[in-house]
């Protein structure tokens, strides 16, 4: 009875063994990484074209209902499935308005824009990742936002916008990394001076 278990444990570890080193030979493995330059102007223009919707509706006070589905309408052209978040920090939900009810901006933030007194575009790469396997080969564009001005609040403040090439090869916002905004009492739209 002892050999037969011993028999069954060594086989259990001789299956689980086989199925690791197979999953192992499924991982795709990494070719080649290679990170160029961008043109930083052409990335200030792509930025800019969505930043200016930003400061646009911030300078707001309110907007009727049909101005928000415009404005929604624009947002998603320019920022694809990540509208929402943007617009969700611009506005004020009031759950308990008429259905019809002008829509409140929010004042009490800072979406640090490049029409902001020291916001610039620092950096813009274009990275390429090949696989053994094509099906995950990757190239993205990131575009690099930092505040550069002496306020301690944002001195560690950066944005990093993330596109990756749709199917005519052109450019498509794909999301964020690093902080979008700032709330609360202390911030406002005009935190930082209007440059632009």
């Amino acid at each position: 009875m002892k050999i037969m278990n011993l028999f069954i444990c060594i086989a259990v570890i001789l299956l689980l063994a086989g199925c690791q080193s197979s999953q192992q030979s499924q991982q795709p493995k990494l070719i080649k990484e290679e990170t160029t330059d961008f043109d930083i102007k052409t990335a200030m223009e792509m930025v800019k074209t969505k930043e200016k919707l930003i400061v646009d509706v911030a300078l707001k006070e309110k907007v009727s209902k049909l101005e928000y589905e415009e404005i929604e309408k624009s947002f998603t052209k320019e920022f694809g499935s990540r509208a929402q978040d943007i617009l969700s920090i611009l506005f004020i939900n009031n759950m308990d308005a008429e259905p019809n009810a002008d829509i409140s901006i929010n004042k009490n933030i800072l979406y640090p824009t490049v029409f902001h007194e020291g916001i610039k575009i620092t950096k813009a790469v274009i990275e390429k990742s090949e696989f053994d396997n094509e099906f995950f080969n990757e190239t993205t564009l990131k575009i690099k936002e930092e505040y550069v001005g002496a306020d301690e609040k944002l001195k560690s403040w950066n944005r990093e916008y993330i596109f990756t090439p749709n199917e005519n090869g052109e450019w498509e916002f794909s999301g964020f990394s690093g902080t979008l905004n700032f709330s609360g009492e202390d911030y406002n739209l005009n935190y930082l001076e209007l440059t632009r």
